[in-house]
């Protein structure tokens, strides 16, 4: 039987923490439940017929590839700048700033002073050395892999926040060329550029790589990982690299060419035979059938901040879901909004930026960006358009007037109006009243299936 001064006491505690807002959960986000979580249920009526047809989705592929190899190529790779300077000035913010720990506690000031003192601007960036990265990677923008947060709240996931590592930049895949620039002083760390980032990565997930390795690289047929989270395993049955749908590696008949780390730091090449439907040439069809099947690799998966933890944030799965399809996006969200032609939604009635959504959205060929997230159009559904999104939560107020989040914490499908029936949400919270703009990156307006 329940102690029932145990049961009251209990009762009591949820209660308070309810009104304190400190108790969220994906239930209370209708939609959820209302939209099913899965691609077929949007495919139109000929899923098979194509979004784009192929000789635009080849250019699109040469042009990715072109972007993809640039660390390698010399070319004009004006992010870079940008990035760096971004980098430079967190490392400078970092040995001032008052950032916590897991814990909650504050970080030693003198602690992230040594660590930022080993940082891109205190190396001497010369000229680049290729590279490669050999498994999925953390790039960090100190080398560390401590966890660093700006508020306790942050720490902790207070209300429903999100926990979000202040260091954590971004992620990198088996077979990612790299520029590499640099050892930290203890050469546990390197610095890097990809095609997207920089920042700091592990040293053994990177390895250099020589004309020849470049060129067997290069010059070769590609294939895309279609499923999510293969496992690339050895002879022996060791697994060296967990390739995500989106991994590109070139191929070699039924083989792929999967990177190693050998010798004094040196690539080499590994033969690795995928299992049937692992991978499809690069690209892939751009269909309606060929999206729901990438979306089903993408639903559920659990929301990572800067792909922490092997996972997702919004803007890496819209990236790793273009990539299929040959088309590249940048690596952050505000980025992916301009890479295309684009609708302004700003400034108009939400119900008025509804019906331009569903007049020109293509469906799953289609970017909806606000500030700070990004999502993916997929139509109309019992009346309403909707989209797939990796989303932390819906914004909510909390008692003592601090903000929150009714937590989803994955990628769902849901309309732009999630989270309307909560009744201590923000005034004009809702994804769509933040709604910016319509992107298409594959260059098209106004068409419909």
């Amino acid at each position: 039987m329940i102690n029932k001064k145990i049961f009251s006491a209990l009762a009591i505690s949820i209660i308070a923490a309810i009104l304190a807002g400190e108790a969220f959960s994906a239930a209370s986000v209708e939609d959820l439940d209302k939209f099913p979580q899965n691609g077929s249920t949007y495919l139109p009526s000929d899923p098979d017929q194509p979004i784009t047809d192929f000789s635009e989705q080849s250019a699109y592929a040469d042009e990715y590839k072109a972007r993809f190899f640039a660390p390698w190529r010399n070319q004009d790779i004006s992010y870079l700048d940008v990035s760096l300077d971004k980098i430079i000035e967190f490392q400078k913010n970092a040995a001032r700033k008052k950032l916590f720990a897991e814990d909650g506690r504050a970080f030693p000031k003198e602690s992230l002073a040594q660590i930022a003192a080993i940082g891109p601007e205190a190396l001497n960036l010369g000229e680049p050395r290729p590279g490669i990265c050999v498994a999925e990677a953390d790039v960090r923008i100190l080398p560390t892999s401590a966890p660093l947060y700006s508020s306790p709240d942050s720490a902790s996931g207070a209300r429903g926040l999100l926990k979000a590592d202040w260091i954590q930049n971004s992620t990198v895949k088996p077979g990612e060329p790299l520029a590499i620039f640099a050892f930290s002083k203890d050469g546990n760390w390197l610095f890097v550029a990809t095609g997207t980032v920089v920042g700091w990565i592990k040293t053994a997930k990177a390895a250099f790589v020589d004309g020849e390795f470049m060129d067997s690289f290069m010059y070769s047929d590609y294939s895309v990982f279609v499923n999510d989270n293969v496992k690339i395993k050895n002879e022996s049955g060791t697994v060296i690299a967990t390739a995500k749908m989106g991994t590109l590696l070139p191929s070699d008949g039924q083989n792929l060419l999967a990177p190693v780390r050998g010798k004094n730091g040196m690539a080499a090449i590994m033969r690795y035979r995928p299992g049937d439907g692992e991978t499809e040439p690069f690209p892939v069809p751009f269909t309606p059938r060929n999206a729901a099947r990438a979306m089903d690799q993408l639903l559920g998966e659990p929301y990572g901040w800067g792909g922490e933890r092997g996972l997702r944030d919004c803007s890496a799965m819209t990236r790793d879901y273009f990539t299929l399809f040959g088309v590249w996006l940048p690596r952050n969200s505000g980025d992916q909004a301009n890479a295309g032609p684009a609708v302004n939604l700003t400034g108009t009635e939400s119900g008025s930026k509804l019906s331009m959504i569903v007049k020109d959205g293509v469906p799953f060929a289609t970017l909806i960006h606000m500030p700070g997230h990004i999502m993916l159009y997929l139509g109309v559904y019992d009346g309403e358009p909707v989209v797939m999104h990796n989303v932390w939560g819906v914004r909510v107020n909390s008692a003592g007037g601090k903000t929150g989040r009714a937590v989803i914490g994955k990628t769902v499908v849901s309309s732009l109006l999630a989270g309307a029936e909560i009744k201590n949400r923000p005034k004009s919270g809702l994804f769509i009243d933040k709604a910016a703009k319509l992107v298409f990156p594959i260059g098209s307006t106004g068409r419909s299936l």
